[in-house]
């Protein structure tokens, strides 16, 4: 086969490609090569397979009858872009066609060269360096790029740089760039980013003239893609199309104090090409300006000091500070606008004190010219409009936190009023208002709130004074003392008070009941018909439903409101109970309407309602006693006594028959004395008002009978008891007309 002869021919030869002056046959033509047939190595080869000239010529690959590629033979140029002798042996080109190999010096400039197009306008060697050796050469559209190893000149063994370069076509500038691209699956809608066919730039370098390369980083042709006006390619030598920078590691050396000059940020508005261009000016604005005057030696920045007509031009003590605006109307004011810049406030003091006297974050003095007072003195004013949630006109916060464990006193707002020394009066003096708030990992003490007024027109809800104590061992949501005064009162309410919590008063509770304020004193007319349609009740709170009501748990008695406004509706009242917000004004609870029991109120009709009765029981034993007296049908008939002995299996237990019962006239009690006591017969009516008592003695065990004769009692139902040393056994008795 000729598979067998061309392996032959490799093995003989050695696979020695012949170069000759003649063309040989094989060459002129070709020989075809059918499906089964390969140039190779049989499998029992054990020699390398060689693909190698014997004499100093290249070895040329072709596809498709075109020159693709070729590895250099030993050889040197004579000239590449102006260097001379340059040593090329073994450089691997790899190109579409043979065209590049038609200009000077006719091979690859690397150890792999990729070149792009032929002959026409390939100036790609004006690129190169001889140090562009153990690397990868690009060339193509004129331009020219290389990657790999650097040595360097006059350098020992390892002495090596990785290089990334690139070139331009010289004699006419077109800005070639190095961009860093970074590409995912292809998107056709998406015109820039990863998934574009273009990709997301990180970064590129962009030669401006012959000795500068600006810097980008960010996707510029994103950014000319959005705004093709004002971005192209990189202005400065850094340029940051968008994000932030940050410096994660920061200088910690002393700071420079003898410098001048700082970096500053261009804030020109757009389309300027200066906006954001970091750039260094003096601090102050220019090193010989009178407007501020510096003083290095003793850190110290000033203006507008000196006495009046003593500083020519520059600023004096009559001159105004205005920052953020050109007419202040007080020696310093500060104007801003958070649509100017996004920033929180006016002015922010962060001060950090000594250890010890006092430290003032902000500290104003306002005093009288000398002979005169003030008339409306404010020390600090703050003045809040427009508020929406919660404002404060002034707000003070003090944490706690000594190293030694312990702070005596703080406040969150502290006020101090004092008093004339000149011999005249002050008609009112007040604190401040402040609130205290207790923190996790620390404790407090004692905790105050503060004194308030709330006073004038257009007030929905106003409160004098709102305290809170919570999250201590002991609370108090306002704390009262009064001594030392003629009249003392821990706390005075002209007004009513509201409380939901249950109050608890060492020395009672006096209301007033003077004589002297009262008129029309009359007795009450019945208050037993009042208390009679009073109804009590047990019931349980709705503790989970109304929170801010502050309800005990468990079983509960009392009155409701509803039933007795229908009998006696000066005892009650309809009120409310204020709904509740959180720091923040946001409504927690809402107010809750509801009616209250003055039970205090009620005390005059059990009085009258007790005495009422008491005159009910008085006459009513009167006529008992009346009635006993001469009642004979009370009295016993014969004696009652031992019955025969009781047959087998009769009760032998405290037990009471009557018999006949119901009864006309006379009827027989039947009792059995289990064991010897005191036996006592009782008969009562039957709301168990006592009527007589037939039989008291001491008794046996036994069977007794007892004769009663009820001929004086109108029929009815009776109650008959008998009782056994305390033990009690009751049997009705239904007496009837004869």
């Amino acid at each position: 086969m000729r598979t067998t002869s061309i392996l032959g021919c490799i093995a003989a030869f050695g696979m020695v490609l012949h170069v000759s002056a003649q063309t040989p046959d094989w060459n002129t033509g070709g020989n075809g090569i059918s499906g089964g047939e390969y140039l190779g190595a049989a499998a029992g080869s054990t020699v390398p397979l060689l693909l190698k000239t014997v004499a100093n010529q290249p070895i040329d690959f072709s596809t498709a009858n075109l020159f693709r590629a070729r590895i250099n033979p030993r050889m040197t140029y004579s000239s590449l872009n102006s260097f001379p002798n340059i040593p090329a042996d073994g450089f691997t080109l790899i190109t579409p066609d043979n065209g590049f190999l038609g200009q000077a010096p006719r091979g690859p400039f690397s150890r792999l060269h990729l070149a792009e197009r032929g002959t026409t306008g390939n100036a790609e060697q004006w690129g190169y360096r001889p140090w562009q050796k153990n690397g990868i050469t690009f060339t193509g559209n004129e331009d020219q790029g290389y990657v790999g190893q650097k040595y360097r000149h006059g350098g020992g063994t390892g002495e090596t740089d990785m290089v990334m370069q690139w070139s331009d076509n010289p004699g006419n500038w077109k800005g070639d760039r190095l961009r860093f691209i970074f590409t995912g699956g292809y998107n056709s809608t998406e015109p820039t980013g990863r998934k574009s066919e273009e990709g997301e730039e990180g970064m590129r370098l962009y030669p401006t003239v012959d000795k500068g390369i600006n810097v980008g980083i960010g996707d510029f042709f994103a950014g000319n893609y959005i705004d093709p006006v004002n971005v192209a390619d990189p202005t400065e030598r850094l340029d940051v199309l968008d994000g932030r920078v940050r410096i994660r590691q920061l200088p910690d050396d002393q700071e420079a104090t003898e410098l001048t000059k700082f970096l500053v940020v261009d804030d020109t508005p757009s389309p300027s090409g200066e906006r954001g261009v970091v750039k260094w000016r003096y601090l102050p604005p220019s090193s010989n300006t009178c407007d501020w005057e510096l003083n290095s030696g003793s850190h110290l920045l000033t203006t507008a000091w000196r006495v009046p007509g003593t500083n020519g031009n520059c600023p004096d003590r009559r001159w105004l500070v205005g920052i953020g605006t050109q007419v202040p109307n007080y020696k310093l004011v500060v104007k801003h606008d958070y649509a100017d810049q996004a920033v929180s406030g006016g002015v922010y003091v962060d001060y950090t004190g000594q250890s010890s006297n006092y430290a003032y974050g902000l500290f104003s003095d306002v005093k009288p010219q000398t002979g005169s007072s003030l008339q409306y003195p404010v020390g600090v004013r703050g003045n809040v409009v427009g508020v929406d949630g919660s404002g404060y006109g002034l707000q003070g916060i003090v944490h706690a936190g000594a190293l030694d464990g312990t702070t005596d006193l703080i406040h969150g707002t502290s006020g101090q009023a004092w008093g004339p020394t000149n011999g005249s009066v002050l008609s009112m003096s007040c604190g401040a208002y402040g609130e205290s708030f207790g923190q996790a990992g620390g404790t407090i003490s004692t905790s105050y709130g503060l004194w308030g007024k709330s006073s004038g027109s257009g007030i929905g809800d106003s409160y004098g004074v709102y305290a809170w104590g919570r999250d201590g061992s002991t609370n108090y949501g306002v704390y009262g003392r009064a001594s030392n005064g003629t009249t003392n009162w821990a706390g005075y309410f002209v007004g009513d008070v509201n409380s939901t919590g249950i109050g608890y008063y060492v020395n009672g509770i006096f209301v007033a009941s003077d004589t002297q304020f009262k008129t029309n004193v009359q007795p009450l007319d019945d208050p037993m018909s009042v208390i009679s349609q009073l109804q009590p009740h047990q019931y349980d709170y709705l503790v989970d439903a109304y929170p801010q009501m502050n309800f005990p748990s468990g079983q509960q008695v009392g009155l409701l409101a509803q039933e007795v406004e229908t009998v006696v509706p000066a005892l009650v009242r309809a009120t409310r109970v204020e709904a509740t917000t959180d720091s923040a004004g946001v409504e927690v609870t809402p107010a809750v309407e509801y009616k209250a029991v003055n039970y205090a109120g009620l005390v005059p009709y059990l009085i009258g309602a007790v005495q009422q009765q008491q005159q009910q029981i008085a006459a009513m034993q009167a006529q008992l006693d009346q009635c006993c007296a001469s009642n004979p049908g009370m009295a016993p008939e014969g004696s009652g006594g031992l019955k025969n002995t009781p047959a087998t299996g009769e009760l032998r237990e405290q037990h009471l028959l009557i018999i006949p019962n119901p009864v006309a006239d006379l009827t027989t009690l039947e009792y059995y004395v289990p064991m010897a006591g005191k036996v006592v017969l009782q008969v009562s009516t039957i709301d168990g008002k006592p009527l007589a008592t037939l039989r008291e003695e001491m008794a046996e065990p036994g069977a007794y009978q007892y004769t009663w004769n009820t001929n004086k009692l109108v029929p009815g139902t009776y109650l008959c008891t008998y009782m056994l040393d305390g033990a009690v056994v009751v049997q009705k008795a239904v007496k009837v007309a004869r």
